[in-house]
């Protein structure tokens, strides 16, 4: 039964049912949980049910036996190799390693960090006006062999992110509009939730953090484990390589020296110093290794996953994005000509290629082929290529009037919404297609 439970513990560490981001960031705030919770359940173990430390006590009168070791747990020992003498009442003693006690708490402190990234996306993402977490759970909810159900689902699904990025779309002329206008390239102005780029922010600045949080526990280890811990893991790979045995590693020594005072009778202090054993070290110095080498993979592996987002935003990326998928799901004029700037859509009109990029820069914005990638980074090519194409047929009967209208038309949010419906119409999902998805208010904060 504790199996069970401890099982069923480590299966829902850093929400596995929440794929609202991509790869890199899964490897901090779900992968790193899990090996963090097994090292913490290792050496808790350890500390707290077995025995950490074992000192001799033989030359010690009197039986102190748990009395001795309890102490030199509490207060600590220090490394002295075999080949030096113990220091005299006049020399000071080497440094003490005093990070022992605090090893469980160290870990359990590890994963609390690595968990607030996560949280911090899975809730600042609502407040930009499309809750991702809502959207990718009815993606992953599809089902994949109906293909009937599936497509209703997904022109309702569009239908819900066409309304998203309609109500969130910039169509304000007034003060704020001409401020974003100036200054959009200003972080506040990024923030408004009109400006298109407030989830591709927000998503940054968390990518920011987990790589802060991955080099920045490196650093904090090297304070809590003394200087050199940043190299740790090369030197050990060093002494590997040169046959050193690791019962001789400084840091995490199998044997230490411990300095303990005993009062006696008459206020007569005697002063003690034994050799411990600390059979925890042989656990310590491995799930050390293997958190260093983990935070170094973690911080290269978050770099590089951030570069590739950089190059995402991009204008030409994200047309490319777009256009791969339409030319998949046969809609040939993405296709770029040199002979001609015209196209053909999928019902024979002839229409300007410049439609792909309205579409893109004026209809989904950044925003939107953020909430695009992150589905299909979460789903397959073929799901993420019919939403696409979807939301295309939503866009596609009236893109001007999606792209320029504002509250100087007396019909303009009525205009959109018939936009809406009128898709639906098209594609012949009717109302009763709202069954089978959540409401709206689950998806628009």
């Amino acid at each position: 039964m504790s199996l069970y439970l401890i099982t069923e513990a480590f299966r829902k560490l850093g929400s596995p049912d929440i794929k609202n981001d991509d790869f890199y960031d899964r490897l901090s705030r779900k992968y790193s949980l899990i090996l963090l919770g097994i090292s913490f359940l290792i050496i808790s173990t350890s500390t707290f049910v077995g025995q950490p430390i074992n000192c001799y006590t033989q030359n010690i009168p009197g039986s102190y036996v748990g009395y001795v070791n309890s102490v030199c747990w509490i207060e600590s020992s220090y490394y002295l190799p075999m080949d030096k003498p113990l220091p005299t009442r006049t020399e000071k003693d080497p440094v003490k390693i005093l990070y022992y006690q605090w090893i469980p708490f160290i870990l359990l402190s590890m994963m609390f960090f690595f968990y607030i990234p996560g949280f911090l996306w899975r809730n600042l993402n609502k407040s930009c006006g499309i809750n991702t977490k809502m959207i990718t759970k009815m993606v992953s909810d599809l089902d994949q062999l109906d293909s009937e159900k599936r497509e209703k689902a997904i022109r309702t699904l569009a239908k819900h992110i066409d309304r998203a990025l309609a109500y969130h779309r910039d169509y304000d002329h007034g003060l704020m509009y001409n401020f974003r206008r100036l200054f959009g390239f200003l972080p506040c102005a990024l923030m408004s939730r009109h400006s298109g780029y407030k989830l591709v922010f927000t998503y940054f600045v968390v990518k920011l953090l987990y790589i802060g949080n991955a080099i920045g526990q490196l650093l904090c280890l090297n304070i809590f484990m003394g200087d050199g811990f940043t190299f740790y893991g090369i030197k050990i790979i060093q002494r590997w390589l040169n046959g050193l045995t690791l019962s001789d590693e400084q840091r995490f020594p199998r044997i230490s020296i411990c300095e303990i005072f005993l009062r006696t009778l008459g206020d007569n202090i005697q002063r003690y110093n034994v050799q411990c054993l600390l059979p925890i070290n042989i656990y310590n110095e491995k799930v050390f290794f293997v958190i260093w080498c983990w935070l170094v993979f973690v911080a290269i592996a978050s770099i590089y996953g951030l570069l590739k987002w950089f190059f995402y935003v991009s204008s030409c990326a994200r047309i490319n994005f777009i256009r791969r998928f339409l030319k998949a799901n046969g809609v040939p004029y993405c296709y770029r000509s040199s002979s001609s700037s015209m196209g053909t859509d999928s019902n024979g009109d002839q229409v300007p290629i410049k439609r792909l990029a309205e579409f893109v820069n004026s209809y989904c914005r950044q925003d939107g082929i953020l909430l695009l990638r992150i589905i299909k980074k979460n789903t397959n090519n073929v799901i993420a290529g019919e939403v696409v194409c979807a939301l295309w047929d939503n866009w596609k009967i009236m893109p001007k009037i999606r792209s320029k209208a504002s509250p100087e038309s007396d019909n303009g949010g009525q205009i959109i919404g018939l936009g809406v419906k009128g898709s639906m119409k098209q594609n012949g999902a009717g109302e009763g297609i709202e069954k089978l998805l959540p409401p709206m208010s689950g998806i628009l904060s």
